[in-house]
């Protein structure tokens, strides 16, 4: 029985992907290999130990991994499916490889018919679409109950090449992402300045729980925004009532300016510091990301804000080992002041060639 562990990235970050899933499983004493094709946006991991894959994967979360969208436990490629009656090869496929887990607990919390998220595999989503209405079928008349939030330990994933050849894997429910092909679905608002108002909101949603952003994101709240221009970051503040200082020479928005919630300072954002600490400090300066980290550190240091969001932008070569140079470097100089923090990673959908970080800060006061 050959198991392996299927991550989805955003294409083109594959061999960062790889670094990081290797790196993690040798932390663990685990040896694998990796398959990792070029803009194929994903990567497999295979054991050489196949005692270890269920605990390992189990052990697992997707916050501890940077590039990855989505983990998912698979089986081989399920290949040469017939034009018709695909649901009965598939079925077959999951008892053969997955019996061990599914067994003892036929509740699976959803089904995800998808695909990786590259142009030439988005072309066979209409077939996923149309082919998950017959395989719920099929998985309900083999006695499998679906959607059954409160006794579902697994998600079902069907993730299909083509039409007729399919990786069968299962994500663990709180280790994985809800999203389908873990991509959140988030509407571009009609009145935001810029797309890039949907980072930020995406941010949110990763680094935060739901009752999270109801308590540290609340009216009344102030927020300093570097690099704010034209706001799209600063939108997602103002929406909340949050008051904004929005730093940038460049221009504002001007609905965001007439809300009564933005003050716009056209300052230098590395030299910009409040008279007073403020809730939030984000920032989306295009800046070389070990400059960034250098602020984001001396701020946090000296507990200018609560919270921090900012990107580290990623246009050299050594994109993994730039990221870890840069977290560490935060890490070090919150350690070495005796701050006590949470710092957090990811590639985000909306995201291009960089990544989000979230740091927390413990103690602060606003």
């Amino acid at each position: 029985m050959q198991l392996s562990i299927l991550l989805y990235c955003r294409a083109g970050f594959e061999k960062e992907c790889a670094a990081e899933i290797i790196e993690y499983a040798a932390l663990l004493n685990i040896q694998g290999y990796v398959n990792a094709k070029e803009n194929s946006a994903h990567v497999l991991f295979h054991f050489i130990d196949q005692t270890q894959v269920v605990s390992f994967w189990k052990n697992l979360h997707l916050e501890k991994l940077i590039f990855s969208r989505q983990i998912l436990l698979t089986s081989p490629m399920c290949s040469s499916l017939p034009e018709k009656n695909r649901t009965n090869p598939i079925l077959a496929y999951l008892e053969q490889y997955f019996l061990d887990l599914i067994k003892d607990n036929k509740y699976l919390e959803d089904l995800f018919v998808e695909t990786f998220d590259t142009d030439e595999y988005k072309e066979i989503l209409s077939f996923c679409k149309k082919f998950t209405s017959p395989m719920v079928s099929a998985l309900k008349n083999k006695g499998y109950i679906l959607r059954d939030i409160n006794n579902s330990l697994y998600r079902l994933h069907l993730v299909f090449l083509d039409s007729r050849s399919c990786f069968i894997g299962l994500s663990l429910i709180g280790r994985s992402s809800k999203w389908y092909m873990g991509i959140p679905r988030l509407k571009f608002p009609e009145n935001a300045p810029s797309r890039s108002t949907l980072k930020l909101e995406e941010a949110f949603l990763t680094f935060m729980s739901e009752a999270d952003r109801a308590t540290r994101l609340q009216p009344g709240m102030k927020a300093i925004d570097l690099g704010a221009s034209p706001g799209g970051w600063t939108y997602q503040f103002v929406k909340r009532s949050i008051y904004v200082y929005a730093i940038d020479n460049g221009a504002m928005d001007k609905s965001l300016l007439n809300s009564g919630l933005v003050e716009h300072l056209q300052v230098d954002g590395f030299k910009f510091i409040p008279k007073k600490p403020v809730h939030w400090l984000v920032c989306d300066m295009v800046e070389k990301p070990f400059r960034i980290a250098q602020l984001i550190a001396e701020r946090a240091s000296c507990k200018i804000a609560s919270e921090f969001i900012f990107n580290l932008k990623l246009p050299m070569k050594k994109k993994y080992d730039e990221v870890k140079k840069c977290i560490m470097y935060i890490e070090e100089n919150l350690n070495s002041a005796n701050i006590k923090f949470n710092i957090k990673c990811k590639q985000l959908y909306h995201d291009r060639d960089e990544v989000t970080v979230w740091l927390y800060i413990y103690g602060a006061t606003s």
